[in-house]
């Protein structure tokens, strides 16, 4: 059957469209900083150096928030609040995994 939404798994959605680039530069940024930060590190620039792994890491880190907040705000756009729900369910969860995972 041509146009069945359960046949169509070669077709990509919009949505997973976004998610996967913002995944990926995400992914790419970080690892420019990373790169970047190791090669000074290795040349003995050690003020900038450090820095700059730091953000690569904040990068990496903050790119799959980046991605439930993004899904979040698309869904709720669509109006689809099923999904909606649940991506704002799983941001409450990771704030509160970084809220309370934080230490003292």
């Amino acid at each position: 059957m041509v146009g069945n939404d359960h046949e169509a798994g070669a077709e990509v959605h919009p949505i997973e469209l976004v998610l996967a680039r913002l995944l990926r530069l995400g992914s790419l940024i970080a690892a420019a900083l990373l790169t970047v930060g190791i090669a000074l590190m290795t040349m003995g620039m050690t003020v900038l150096a450090p820095k700059l792994i730091t953000a690569g890491l904040l990068v990496l880190l903050g790119t799959p928030v980046m991605r439930v907040v993004a899904a979040s705000i698309i869904f709720t756009k669509e109006r689809d609040w099923h999904f909606a729900f649940f991506s704002i369910v799983v941001l409450c969860a990771m704030a509160a995994g970084i809220y309370f995972g934080k230490g003292d």
